[in-house]
């Protein structure tokens, strides 16, 4: 996955999260290591899913979001003790999955993209997203001009 140049700035993303590195995330070289940077997404996906789809949203349609398809690219290296932010943002909303678009920033360089695919599901077998966390969604969307 080679990230467009809009991706690349944190402007380009809608919701916006701070996460601090931590000592353990390093590697041997002094990196922090992939499996960290993971990590950094995965809270940021988070915080996103819950301002799409609050609990009271989730619990009356049954909702249960399940990550079908994850693509990183590692753009440079991240280090300790310097915060990651990350940028999140829809780029894709289907009828029953959506892609999240995030960047990851380090002292304002971008260090990494994501995208992800996530579906909503009853449990079982995908389910349609409901037309209110279908609105939320579209407010999040990443605006590319």
């Amino acid at each position: 996955m080679k990230p467009d140049a809009y991706r690349l700035k944190l402007e380009t993303y809608p919701l916006v999260v701070s996460v601090p590195s931590r000592f353990q995330d390093l590697d041997p070289l002094g990196h922090i290591n992939n499996v960290a940077i993971g990590a950094f997404y995965e809270e940021a996906r988070g915080a996103l899913n819950r301002k799409a789809f609050p609990l009271d949203l989730r619990k009356a349609n049954k909702m249960r979001m399940v990550i079908a398809d994850v693509h990183i690219a590692y753009l440079d290296e991240a280090f300790y003790p310097d915060d990651l932010v990350v940028g999140s943002g829809i780029l894709r909303i289907g009828g029953s999955s959506y892609t999240i678009g995030q960047g990851l920033f380090q002292n304002g360089r971008c260090i990494g993209a994501s995208e992800s695919v996530l579906v909503n599901t009853d449990g079982k077998k995908p389910a349609p997203i409901p037309e209110e966390g279908r609105k939320a969604l579209e407010a999040l969307i990443i605006k590319t001009a």
